[in-house]
């Protein structure tokens, strides 16, 4: 859909629906990633896998420990039979941090303040399930802030990914509303822009190496621009 196309306002339970901003709840909302990568390199270790960038990077860098975990065994040649038990130990490590170290990212409140005053619906999007991510929710403070919460409890490698994303707008009645998506990897990025996304992407240490082709802007931080601003490029009138 091009930005001189005029989207059809519906009316869903007496709500006009809006142009809406999502981003990914565990890699831009708080540092995610890196707790997956310190939970699956912690579990791998005794399998004498060791879990560097370049590995982790190969192996599909996702939310969520299990695909990574198994493409890392794939990967190694050998015939270990324990990755169940090596993703649930995995997960266990990622939701202690989500519990009880993850901090919110300081530069994402004004931005969802600006996209709300922008009558934006913002909404956070999650691979772990609804209770996990629920809680980490709860604990950035994203509640309070009137953010949204879509949790899919997807265990896919690269979620999510163009089918995900059009499965999760057809849900919410809004396959045909503007769509910008703050995102943090290529696979993310590419499922969203194949999905008619906007997308601003903020990579970390993780991902800062990919090809980020089709993005809108392509950022260090969330602050490195006035949020006010950034919404402006992103947004369709």
């Amino acid at each position: 859909m091009s930005d001189a196309e005029t989207v059809e306002v519906k009316e869903i339970k007496g709500n006009p629906i809006r142009e809406v901003l999502f981003f990914e709840l565990e890699t831009v909302a708080t540092t995610g990633r890196e707790s997956v990568f310190e939970a699956v390199k912690k579990v791998m270790k005794p399998k004498d896998i060791e879990v560097t960038q370049a590995l982790f990077a190969k192996c599909g860098i996702s939310v969520r420990p299990g695909a990574i975990i198994r493409s890392m065994i794939a990967n190694s040649g050998r015939n270990l039979t324990t990755a169940d038990q090596l993703t649930a130990a995995a997960e266990r490590t990622v939701k202690r941090f989500f519990l009880g170290e993850a901090e919110l990212n300081p530069d994402l409140p004004m931005l969802i303040k600006a996209a709300q005053e922008k009558q934006m619906e913002v909404v956070a999007l999650s691979a772990w399930p609804k209770d996990v991510a629920e809680a980490l929710m709860g604990r950035l403070g994203l509640k309070k802030l009137g953010v949204s919460l879509e949790a899919q409890d997807c265990t896919d490698a690269g979620f999510p990914r163009a089918d995900h994303w059009l499965r999760i707008l057809k849900k919410r009645n809004q396959d045909t509303i503007p769509l910008v998506a703050i995102v943090s990897s290529r696979s993310v990025c590419k499922g969203a822009l194949t999905a008619g996304a906007t997308c601003i992407v903020v990579p970390d240490a993780r991902t800062e190496f990919e090809d980020f082709a089709g993005a809108k802007i392509v950022l260090d931080s969330l602050g490195d621009m006035d949020p006010e601003e950034l919404l402006e490029l992103v947004s369709r009138p």
